[in-house]
Formats: structure tokens, C-alpha cells, sequence
């Protein structure tokens, strides 16, 4: 069962009180019909028995309309194919096709607040599918003319905030990438089970993000203190090799004497490692020291331990 399944079962339970609102839902279900013969019939294919019932028994209500619906396979994928001849919606898909109206709401001649929210039910139980939030997030309505899809994008834009839009060879898609628009618009036509999970999947993904995050960077900060000590290591070696490390002041051959005995120490654990304990800062000092003497005698070349490191 796909995450879209889910979601128009959701939306399947959802009652309907009003009158306008249900031919608010009938409307938006045809909006994505692409297929309208000579003597007025439209045919929808929908992936849901339930939705199919739904249309027709609006239809009969609404526009007294007989609907036939078979089942047939499509691609090999099982689809419900509905076909009926309504005047009402032949003619509001007509207007829309033509440019007549330029607001989605008085093409649909909406009544009340809640038929903008049962037209988009509509609409995506007639041509919307969504991703399971797991593996990505994308919603996307697809229509059958600019038209259309104009009407939604605006309609949609000043809802729920800019809508993408793409060319599908003859259909053009509307859709979202944003995991708040698309828990937004869910909310908003009634899937709230299905809202709240798509929010919680993104809490769930930004709280692994952190602790990736926190790991990486606890990661990166044991590399550097261990280049560091690895560092730190080499310039007391060459100190000891070259017989240098005798003119240098007790305290620095005693952070020396520390920093080779415990060369996986991190700068906490050496500066406690003293006796008495220093700070952090004053160890960090005393390496410094230690390491600038290494680079004074790296400097010169002929330094004694050239001739030494000739002889290993």
C-alpha cells in the first residue's frame, strides 16, 4: 500500500455537511480529467475504488447524473476508470480552459469557507500523489492544461506559499518539496493523522542530522588534538636527538617528559597530568615554547641533528 493510498483513505472518511461544499469536492475531483469526448462525456481514471463510489454518488446527487465505473490495467497497475456526462462540470472546466475567470474561487463558485478545503480534497483524490515522507518529501497535483494549472498555482501560492511547476510531456505538474507546505496542505483538506506524521518524520530526520553532526565534529576535533600530539611528539624527539632539550628550562622538560609518556592525552588531561596541575592556557604555552625551539633548530641546517638523521 502506497503513502498516497493512505492518504485518500484518510480523506475517503472525512464527512461531508454542506451542499456547496460537495460540489466544491465534485469539481475538484474533475479537475484533472483530460479526457472529454464530442457528445459531453468525461472519463476519470482514479487508482481508488472508493473515490470512484464517492464521485458517483455525488454526481447522481448533485447533477442527477448517471456514472458507470469499471476496472481495468493501466501500465499494469489496476485503475478505476469513471465516465459520465454532466453538464455543470463540462461547463466550469470549459470557462476555466478558456481563461474566463481569473480566481479559482469564483470559477468554482465557492460559498462558504470550507469548499476552497474540499475542492483541494477533490483535487487530490483526483489527481495528487504524495511521497512517503521516510523517503523524500514531494506532493505534486498533475493537470491536463496551463489553465488549470494556473488557477491552482495561485490559489496554491497564496495558501501554502510558492508552488513548483513542471512540464510532464502533455500535463503539467504542481508541486511541493517542502516538508512544512506539504504537512500545511495536508492539515488543511483534513488528513491531520497524516499531517502530524509527516511533521514528525522531519523532527525525527532533524534530530539524526544533529547527532550526525555532533559526531562528525567530535570526530574531526580527536583528529586535530591527535595531529596536534603527533606533532607536538616529533618536535620533543628532535629536541631530545639533537641534545637541545638539556638548555631548556625545567618546566618545559617536564611538560616534555609528560607529553612523550602520555602521548594520547588530550590538552585537559596532560595540564592535570602536572604536579602541581597548570591551566590549559599555560600548558598550551609551554608547547608552544617547546615547539618553536623545534623550528629554530629545523631552521639551521646545519644543525647537529642533520648530521645525526644522516647517520640513522
Amino acid at each position: 500500500m502506497s503513502f498516497t493510498t493512505d492518504v485518500t483513505e484518510e480523506l475517503l472518511r472525512l464527512p461531508l455537511k454542506k451542499t456547496c461544499c460537495r460540489k466544491a469536492l465534485l469539481l475538484g475531483l474533475f479537475f484533472g480529467c483530460r479526457e472529454q469526448s464530442e457528445d459531453g462525456t468525461m472519463t476519470l481514471y482514479l487508482y481508488s475504488k472508493g473515490t470512484a463510489e464517492l464521485a458517483k454518488e455525488l454526481l447522481q446527487r448533485i447533477y442527477h447524473a448517471e456514472a458507470t465505473v469499471a476496472e481495468v490495467v493501466r501500465a499494469g497497475r489496476r485503475t478505476v476508470v469513471l465516465s459520465v456526462r454532466a453538464a455543470g462540470i463540462a461547463f466550469f472546466l470549459a470557462d476555466v480552459d478558456r481563461g474566463t475567470e481569473s480566481m479559482l474561487h469564483q470559477a468554482a463558485g465557492f460559498r462558504c469557507a470550507s469548499c476552497g478545503q474540499e475542492f483541494l480534497r477533490g483535487a487530490f483524490l483526483g489527481c495528487a500523489t504524495v511521497n512517503d515522507p521516510h523517503k523524500g518529501y514531494h506532493l505534486e497535483f498533475t493537470l491536463p492544461t496551463e489553465k488549470r494549472a494556473d488557477l491552482l498555482s495561485d490559489y496554491l501560492g497564496a495558501t501554502f506559499g510558492r508552488v513548483g511547476r513542471i512540464r510532464r510531456k502533455e500535463k503539467i505538474g504542481l508541486y511541493y518539496k517542502n516538508n512544512a507546505a506539504i504537512s500545511d496542505l495536508l492539515y488543511y483538506v483534513g488528513c491531520s493523522k497524516t499531517s502530524f506524521d509527516v511533521a514528525n518524520v522531519c523532527i525525527e530526520r532533524d534530530i539524526r542530522n544533529n547527532e550526525n553532526r555532533a559526531t562528525n565534529c567530535v570526530a574531526r576535533n580527536i583528529s586535530r588534538s591527535v595531529d596536534a600530539s603527533r606533532k607536538q611528539i616529533n618536535a620533543i624527539e628532535l629536541l631530545i636527538a639533537t641534545r637541545k632539550i638539556d638548555a631548556l628550562p625545567d618546566e618545559l622538560r617536564y611538560t616534555a617528559e609528560l607529553r612523550m609518556e602520555y602521548d594520547s592525552a588530550s590538552l585537559f588531561e596532560l595540564a592535570m597530568l602536572h604536579e602541581p596541575p597548570i591551566s590549559k592556557s599555560g600548558l598550551n604555552r609551554r608547547l608552544s615554547k617547546l615547539m618553536e625551539a623545534a623550528e629554530e633548530i629545523e631552521s639551521v641546517k646545519d644543525a647537529p641533528y642533520f648530521s645525526f638523521a644522516k647517520e640513522k
